[in-house]
């Protein structure tokens, strides 16, 4: 797949306008990332844009090489940037690449994409990811050799995923029907089942 970094600006900036309109109440709220309030996810995203590849890489050595602790760490850290700073950010760098440079674009695209849903689903916020970033995570969560980073193809072989609301289809097997957000959220351990339908719905990922 190519690599689309103005599309991860796209979806860095739909995240900052989310963000931007959050309450000080809806940013401590909960979302549909464990323990992770919507200051706690801008604190993680926004971390990718302002840390280098070493400060990365000294973050994960902290951690023992633990992801989620270093993911945590930095989303603890860089929240205290406070919202509207962490919005600026993301629009002023929102082409940045990975600071691991063999990191495509679709890990990023794909990450600000769930994550969008995490914060809308978990606060009962309307909205929607917008239909190229989605199309674009879909099929690089399915097709790129960089993919079992976030989604263990052995979790997904074996399942027909169809979506609804635009012309998407991947895999054979036990049908996953619904909303493209809701494939995309449930192949990635979210509880989307009460958009989704069809004999596979039971068989996502946990």
């Amino acid at each position: 797949m190519e690599d689309r970094w103005d599309l991860a600006a796209k979806a860095r900036g739909d995240f900052a306008d989310l963000l931007d309109s959050l309450s000080e109440e809806q940013l401590a709220g909960k979302t549909l990332c464990a323990n992770w309030t919507p200051l706690d996810v801008a604190g993680h995203l926004v971390s990718f844009v302002e840390l280098s590849l070493p400060a990365m890489m000294l973050s994960m050595a902290k951690a023992g090489f633990n992801i989620d602790k270093a993911w945590n760490a930095n989303a603890e850290k860089y929240k205290a940037m406070g919202p509207a700073a962490i919005s600026k950010a993301l629009r002023d760098k929102g082409s940045k690449t990975a600071p691991i440079p063999t990191f495509s674009s679709g890990l990023t695209i794909m990450d600000v994409a769930v994550h969008i849903e995490d914060v809308r689903r978990g606060l009962g916020l309307d909205g929607a990811v917008d239909p190229e970033v989605l199309r674009y995570s879909l099929d690089w969560v399915t097709t790129h050799k960089q993919r079992k980073i976030h989604v263990d193809p052995k979790d997904i072989e074996g399942l027909r995923l169809e979506a609804t609301d635009m012309d998407w289809s991947w895999g054979e097997g036990a049908l996953v029907s619904g909303p493209a957000a809701s494939i995309l959220i449930g192949i990635n351990r979210r509880n989307a089942s009460a958009d989704l339908t069809g004999d596979g719905v039971a068989k996502l990922p946990k």
